[in-house]
Formats: structure tokens, sequence, C-alpha cells
């Protein structure tokens, strides 16, 4: 069984490989991609067929046959080539989850229906070459090894079998997987996932040790050195257990190329894809997130951003226009930018449509970016109609809830007539956060650093009540509203008078509010543990932190706690 799961893994890989080349020569035309494309068909073929996947093999053998022809320079891949190999991947991609299915319930794979008409068309297009190019049938398995392999379930991990695979890959001559293999080692998510909470719990009992240590034996003590030491080490192990969890953005970058192509081709647009910090790493979990995020405002670039050739070409730019994708680091986050040269938003529609579904009254006075946030709210659009591309603007709201739920934000830098750039901030890991502990009468919570902007304590007649929006504190002539912690947790030994304790300000995506504390103490790195199932999910904490005397303590959700307050 562990053969089967190796197949869908370097299966997966090799189709990836294979999109990101047919990408390639759809821009460059570089000889090189192509056979990059044909090795990788040709190693899916291979694998496929030792374990006897015939409907896998086959379609990766149509394709081969098809792109032998242009490899050899007697075909060209025109429009209609490249989308049947397009198509011929995507099926393969769903064949190749059919195999996971199968093997991950005890089942046999389904039949693809439409497989059949896949090959023939393949064949028919392959056949419009100037000559046939016949490519030497697969040699078929020694009925011993049929017996052996009679359905892909009854496979059984030997070192033998994994020879053979790793035959099937000389044949194709890949020296990107050679290196690959000589310098790393595939390991499981769950493997992984559990050296990173080893190494999470190691933390915490070095914080314990530390913390008993500090109290009781004096800094120049050699056991106090050696703890020290130690904390040191166990932060290094942490830290490079985390970076293991890090990956390239470039699969989801490739991911959206292949969309803007497709998407570009149906609306009857051109449209030039740039992409800048493919390498650029981020949480694995963080990536399996994004995704659908990024998928809707790509959609919307290209349907509602872009405008066609005519249009364009009367507003004096070029018939082409141009998205890009931007991953950098900056400042401990992740920021990836959606960048497009279209029309920019329309302020005022997106205005006039607030007032039209009551989202806002027509007097209120915006800013222009708390204007352009409003795209945000369920079903507001300002397309005038429905298309397959995008809809109606569903999608922006689930923009925002997805990217809420992993603590980023969303930012919209927008010009009319040139363009608009949405900037995504993400957390480097959901793991761990750098923290500010504070106290309320005998609790202690921990707020994130990343959302405070300052604390202070108010002075006299600087908090006021307002009618319809209550407690509110001034500070640079703005009012924030005040959120009495205590009130919220009932606390009953908090410190009640704000000028006897502190605000801490904090801003979370824009909404601001003033959080009342007793003290600040420590600022430390905190592992984030979930609540578990019997406390589920509660809205304003984010998780739970171990501290250095064996105490739990809630981590505050700034963005939770201030819907609470409204």
């Amino acid at each position: 069984m562990p053969l089967v799961y190796d197949f869908i893994t370097e299966s997966g890989e090799h189709i990836q490989t294979a999109e990101a080349a047919m990408l390639e020569i759809e821009t460059s035309n570089n000889p090189e991609a192509i056979n990059k494309v044909f090795r990788a068909f040709h190693t899916v073929k291979g694998l496929a067929g030792f374990l006897n996947l015939k409907e896998i093999n086959s379609l990766a053998h149509s394709a081969e046959n098809l792109l032998v022809l242009a490899r050899d320079g007697k075909i060209k891949l025109d429009a209609e080539r490249a989308d049947i190999v397009f198509e011929s991947m995507d099926t393969l991609k769903k064949m190749v989850a059919s195999v996971k299915t199968a093997a991950d319930t005890n089942c046999l794979p389904e039949k693809f229906a439409g497989l059949d008409s896949l090959v023939e068309r393949l064949g028919v297009i392959a056949a419009g070459g100037s000559t046939k190019n016949k490519v030497e049938p697969e040699k078929k398995l020694s009925p011993k090894e049929d017996k052996l392999i009679e359905t892909i379930l009854s496979v059984q991990d030997s070192e033998d079998k994994r020879t053979v695979i790793r035959r099937a890959e000389d044949q194709a001559k890949i020296a990107e997987t050679k290196t690959a293999e000589e310098d790393s080692i595939r390991v499981s998510i769950g493997r992984l996932d559990k050296l990173v909470n080893l190494a999470s719990e190691l933390v915490i009992s070095q914080l314990m040790v530390s913390e008993q240590v500090k109290t009781e034996l004096p800094p120049e003590h050699p056991l106090a050195r050696k703890a020290a030491e130690q904390s040191k080490i166990i932060r290094d192990l942490q830290d490079l257990s985390m970076s293991m969890r890090m990956v390239p953005v470039r699969p989801v970058f490739q991911k959206l190329a292949r969309l803007i192509r497709d998407l570009s081709r149906k609306a009857g647009k051109t449209i030039d894809l740039v992409t800048t910090g493919e390498d650029t790493e981020l949480d694995r979990t963080l990536v399996d997130k994004i995704s659908d995020p990024l998928v809707h405002m790509v959609r919307n670039a290209v349907d509602h951003g872009i405008e066609n050739a005519s249009t364009r070409q009367a507003s004096g730019k070029k018939p082409t226009g141009k998205i890009e994708l931007r991953a950098y680091h900056k400042a401990g986050s992740i920021i990836i930018e959606i960048v497009d040269d279209g029309k920019g938003l329309d302020r005022d529609r997106i205005l006039q449509k607030a007032v039209s579904q009551g989202l806002i009254q027509e007097n209120n006075k915006l800013s222009d970016d708390e204007i352009y946030k409003l795209i945000f709210h369920p079903g507001l659009s300002t397309a005038e109609k429905i298309t397959d591309v995008s809809g109606r603007g569903v999608g922006m709201d689930v923009v925002k809830k997805n990217i809420d739920s992993i603590s980023g934000r969303v930012d919209i830098t927008t010009t009319k007539g040139q363009g608009t750039v949405f900037t995504i901030s993400l957390p480097l890991t959901l793991a761990t956060i750098e923290g500010q502990v504070v106290k309320i009468g005998s609790s202690r919570y921990i707020i994130s650093v990343k959302s405070i902007v300052k604390s202070f304590r108010p002075l006299d007649g600087q908090i006021s009540t307002i009618q319809n929006k209550g407690e509110m504190v001034l500070v640079h002539n703005e009012l924030i509203r005040v959120v009495r912690l205590h009130r919220l947790f009932g606390i009953k030994d908090a410190k009640q008078n704000p000028q006897e304790a502190l605000f801490v300000e904090v801003d979370q995506n824009g909404c601001k509010g003033c959080l009342l504390v007793d003290e600040l103490l420590s600022q430390q790195q905190v592992v984030i543990k979930n609540l578990g199932h019997t406390l589920g999910s509660i809205k304003g904490i984010s998780g739970a932190a171990i501290m250095g005397d064996g105490r739990v303590s809630l981590i505050i959700d700034a963005g939770g706690i201030l819907g609470i307050a409204d």
C-alpha cells in the first residue's frame, strides 16, 4: 500500500511540472519546456503501467504520442492541441485522486466516463500532423507479476518494486528528480506535524524549568547557565521544526496562472501574467487556506478588472491586459499582492449600491478606503450582468472571512481607469505568536503584539459616553470605543477605574478598540493550543497557551472581542 501512495505523490508532482511547462510553452515556445511535458507524461505512464492502472496508462500514453510529434517538430502545439493537453492533465489529476480515494477506502478506483472519447480525440489531433510517429507500445507485465498485482489494493511494499519505479523515472531521464532524491527525503505530513507538536511541548517544558530556576537560583549559578543554554537549543529546535512546515507559494501561483489562462480565453480577453516571489515560503496550513480567496480575487480581476481589447484601446491602453502576482516577506508577515491594470474600482457606484442595499445611510461620511472595503459585504457587487467567470460578487465576502480566520488582512489600493492592487498580509505561521501578557484581576490573558497599536493610561475627561455608541475614549482627536474586558469575562477583582488601569489600543483590519486591563506583564513567544472539542470555538478567544509556571492563559482574538462589543 505505501507504494500506491508513492505513485499518487509522484504523479501529482509530474503533472504539476507538466502544467507549468505548458504555460511556459504558450508564452515563450521554449523547446526544453516541450521536453519537460513529454517526460512528465512518460513517467506517469511508466508508473501507472507498473501498478496496472490501465486507464491512467492509456491516457498518458495517448498524450505522449501527441507530444512526441510536437517535440520532433512534426506538429505545432497550437491552441487546440494545447487545450487537449491541458484537458488530459485535468483528467489525470482526477484519476490520480480517484486512486487515492480507492486506497483510503479500500475500494476499486471509479471508471471515468468520457475517457475513451478523450483518448480518441488525442489520436485524431495527433494524426493531423504531417506524419504519424508511432511510439513503441508499453511492455506488459509477466503473468507472474500480473498475479502479484491483481488490483492496486494488493500492492505490497518491497524494495524490488521501488527499484522498478525508480527505473521508470530513470528512463525518463529527469535530472531534477534525481537531484531531489539525492538531497531530500519524503516524510508524511502526519509525522512532520507530530515533530512540530513535540518541539512545541519541549518549549513549554523548558519555560517551566527556566521559571523555576529563575526563582530558586542566582543567575551566576552553573545550573542557571546550563538552563539558559538548553533553552536556546530548544528554541533552535523549534525554529527548525517550524521551518520544515514551510513551503513555497509557487504551486499556488501556478494554479492561478492556469486559471487566468482558461478564464481569459473564456472571456475573450488577452492577458499577460507576471509573477514574482514564487519561492517565498509560508506555512503549509496557510497555503491550503489562501487558495480559495486568491481564486475568487483572480476571477474578479479577469472578469471585472481587465477590460476587453477595444475598450482598452479606446482608453489609450495596450489591448493586452496585465495581471501581476507578487509574494514577499515584510516585517514578520507574508505579503501577497494581486495587481491588475484594468479599470479600477468605481467608488461612486460602490457607494450607490451600498446605500440601495441598506448597508450604509446616504448621509454617512466614509473615507475612500472604507468605501472600497464595502465590496467585502455579502452580495454587494457593481457588476451589471452575471457571468460564468465571477458571478455577482459572491465570493468577496468569503475572501474576507477566510483571510480573517487566519489572522490576515486585505487592503485595497485602486485608481479609476488604471487598475487595482489587493494586498493580503498573512502571519508566518499559525502555530506560534509573539504575545503581550496582560493582567486582569488575578487572571492573565495574551494579546497578539501585531494587533496592538499602543498602551496608555487615560487622563481625566478623556473618556465619555456617546448615545448609541457607548463608552468612548478620545485618542489623537479620534473617538475609539472602550471594551472593559473584566465585564466580558466576568472577573470580579479587576480594577474598575480606567485611570488606575491601562488601555491597550488594538487595530484588527481597520477595526479599532481600547481594551481595559489592569497592567502589562511580559512579552513572549507562545505556542498556540486549540481549546479542544469540549470548549469548541469561543468568540473572542483564539486559543490558549501554557505559561512558564504551568498555568493556562487564554489568547484574546482582538477582532472577535470588538465584534462582541458591538
